[in-house]
Parts: C-alpha cells; sequence; structure tokens
C-alpha cells in the first residue's frame, strides 16, 4: 500500500539491469541490427554429399547444378510433397538473395500448391534452349505468381518434377533454371520402398 509508481518504475529498472549484466556475462546472446541476410558469414554446406545421399536414399533423379561462385549453398535436406519423399536445397546469393530447389516426384500442379499453400497461377514461361539442356530438348518452365507471394518456377522432366522459389531477381531465376536444366541427373540408390516413388531401372 505504500508503494507508488515511481518507486515500481525504479525497481523494473534494476531488475532489467542486473537481468542485461547478467544474460550478457553468459556470452549466449547477440545484438545484430540491421536485416538477418547481412547479419553474419553465410554458413555453407555440402551440398554435393547432401545432394548425392538424396538420389542414392530417394530413389530419384536428382540433379546437382553448378553454379557461379557468388552462390553458396546453405542448406539442403529431406522433406514431403504432397506425400512425396523430396529433397529440397537453398542457395544464398552474393549473401543477399536467395533460391531454394525442391525435386519431387509430386505432380507438377499438387507440387506447387503444397509450396506454402498460398494461391498461385501460371502467368508466363521461360525455355531453356536445346543447346542448354541435359534432355536434348527444349525445356520449358512455367511461372506460377500470386497477390504478395513469392514466385515459383515449377517444370515437369517426366521422371522428376523441379521447383524454384525464394527471393531472387528473375535473372537469378533464370541463372538456377538453366543450370538445373543442363545438370545430368545422379546416380540413384536401390529400388525404395516408399510408395510413390519410382523404381530405378537395372
Amino acid at each position: 500500500m505504500f508503494t507508488n509508481t515511481r518507486d515500481l518504475i525504479i525497481s523494473l529498472g534494476v531488475l532489467l539491469v542486473v537481468m542485461f549484466f547478467s544474460v550478457g556475462f553468459t556470452g549466449m546472446c547477440s545484438f545484430n541490427p540491421g536485416s538477418a541476410d547481412k547479419s553474419g558469414p553465410v554458413q555453407e554446406v555440402d551440398i554435393d554429399t547432401i545432394l548425392k545421399t538424396d538420389a542414392r536414399g530417394l530413389g530419384i533423379p536428382v540433379r546437382l547444378p553448378a553454379f557461379p561462385d557468388n552462390w553458396e549453398a546453405n542448406s539442403g535436406r529431406r522433406t514431403m510433397v504432397d506425400n512425396e519423399p523430396s529433397s529440397k536445397a537453398g542457395w544464398v546469393i552474393d549473401g543477399e538473395a536467395f533460391l531454394a530447389l525442391t525435386q519431387t516426384v509430386a505432380e507438377l500442379k499438387d507440387a506447387v500448391n503444397d509450396e506454402d499453400g498460398e494461391y498461385r497461377e501460371e502467368t508466363d514461361t521461360f525455355v531453356v534452349p536445346a543447346s542448354k539442356s541435359s534432355t536434348g530438348e527444349d525445356v520449358t518452365w512455367q511461372i506460377w505468381s500470386g497477390d504478395d507471394v513469392k514466385q515459383i518456377w515449377a517444370v515437369d522432366l517426366g521422371d522428376v518434377r523441379l521447383l524454384i522459389s525464394g527471393t531472387a531477381t528473375q535473372a537469378q531465376y533464370r541463372t538456377m533454371a538453366e543450370a538445373v536444366t543442363k545438370a545430368e541427373p545422379l546416380e540413384t540408390g536401390a529400388a525404395s520402398s516408399t510408395p510413390g516413388v519410382p523404381t530405378p531401372t537395372e
């Protein structure tokens, strides 16, 4: 009953100061002003090993694209796309932009819709000429767009569907599309027992 507003403010101030110094001395926190993508170096991953392991483990034709030196692989994992085991990897470009590549056997439209649940429709296409394609034919990527959602580029290569998504320029999207289309499928492993994953031929 003898405590007023001034006493409460002083008590809270002292408590905050004690917490600041106590937590600061542990070294378990840091303050990095600015946007997240510029707060520190990119944590690189061994994308070659990750994608080769995915190809053998999933039994699907995973591709390992070659990118310029300013593209740094920072993530790689197995994921589920429309209930199908799939591979997803990401690259940071110039320490700022980001693009992810999903490789799956799910149907193309289902894979696009499964990305984040947002509505998109096909708005444009991008053709990779036969001279830059491992298939020896022109490859047409579908560009899916929507209101306030990230763009998705997708293509159906018959035995696998490829999706590109992220925060990058159109030129960077094109670079990834061309690199992935040019890459040969990696060697797959033994036949998978997972429904929906094709069995590799001998």
